[in-house]
């Protein structure tokens, strides 16, 4: 789910709750995206599961593009990179994937733990 960026998050009373993400957005916005839920809650509630599955089943697929990557320069070396070189090799990937791969990965887990 690399893809999308959520501003907002469910609970578990079936009603959106302001995230991080959220508190950037304008208060008229953050207004509307709550009524919109409440809206789509209470629609929700009133149907069938068979309802709710025919009805997403007719969906498209919806997907929020992230911006382009931006290039970057760095100094590795020599020895570092050769062995990353070698990981990629062997997992089939360019190894400016899996550079790009790992640094995502490192952000997740320091996001997680709560450093940053």
């Amino acid at each position: 789910m690399r893809d999308s960026i959520p501003y907002v998050s469910y609970n578990s009373t079936g009603l959106f709750e302001e995230s991080e993400e959220m508190s950037k957005l304008p208060k008229k916005i953050k207004t509307q995206l709550k009524k919109e839920g409440a809206k789509w809650d209470a629609s929700i509630g009133r149907e069938s599961s068979k309802q709710t599955a025919s009805l997403m089943d007719d969906a498209d697929v919806f997907v929020a593009r992230r911006p382009p990557r931006k290039p970057v320069c760095l100094r590795l070396d020599p020895f570092d990179l050769s062995m990353l070189k070698r990981i990629a090799n062997r997992k089939g990937i360019p190894f400016t994937q899996l550079m790009s791969m790992w640094l995502h990965e490192e952000i997740e887990r320091e996001k997680e733990q709560g450093t940053i």
